[in-house]
């Protein structure tokens, strides 16, 4: 059973924590934080209202080279010695090596486990390279989306290939007629941070809803 911390979002849910604009959660079984939103205070802060001591998190997963998602990253940076940090394929080449003073960095190309049940989609197409993470659950697979540029069907897609998808939380970006009929398809569905027409898409799926937020905890089966 896997808990996802949403760290940051700029959606609010817990007053303890400050909402800005950006996405990321951590996985305390795991000790993996994807993303880092856009601001290294306030994930700083957010973190320790949490109770999560940054010098614990051992992988770091970058979904894309965009600053409402890296901007956070000093935040962990230089704070465990063994931390491995996971970028897509086309990352820029410049922060990649800026990691690389600082920690170990491996680039994803395709499909690969980086945590025992957690596994990284590699960039699913589009113009902005991205990742995503799809973690196993009994259920089926949960993706975490950064922001879903690829927009998210055709991250649904990519993950069927490794099995049923269960359900997808986090940022969804622009939604298409593709998009809507794929997210009808699963039984857990937390959109939030940048995700359009936010409203419409939880009318559509009501009763398989869950809120997103700053805060907010996800517990899989």
């Amino acid at each position: 059973m896997y808990t996802i911390i949403e760290t940051y979002n700029n959606i609010p849910f817990d007053p303890a924590l400050t909402p800005a604009k950006g996405f990321s959660c951590y996985i305390p079984g795991a000790s993996l934080l994807f993303d880092t939103g856009g601001d290294a205070g306030v994930l700083a802060a957010n973190l320790r209202a949490l109770g999560i001591d940054p010098a614990e998190i051992r992988t770091l997963v970058l979904s894309h080279d965009h600053w409402d998602h890296v901007g956070g990253i000093s935040a962990v940076l230089g704070k465990n010695p063994d931390l491995e940090v996971f970028v897509p394929a086309g990352f820029s080449e410049e922060k990649l090596a800026a990691i690389r003073e600082q920690a170990r960095a491996t680039v994803i190309g395709e499909w690969r486990e980086i945590e025992d049940g957690i596994a990284s989609t590699g960039p699913c197409g589009g113009a902005i390279p991205e990742q995503s993470l799809a973690i196993r659950t009994p259920e089926g697979l949960l993706i975490v989306a950064g922001c879903a540029h690829p927009h998210i069907s055709r991250i649904i897609e990519a993950v069927k290939g490794h099995g049923p998808v269960f359900g997808a939380i986090g940022g969804f970006h622009a939604i298409s007629e593709a998009d809507r009929a794929a997210l009808k398809t699963l039984a857990y569905l937390a959109p939030s941070h940048c995700t359009e027409d936010l409203e419409v898409i939880v009318k559509e799926n009501s009763g398989r809803i869950h809120r997103g937020g700053a805060g907010i905890h996800h517990i899989l089966p």
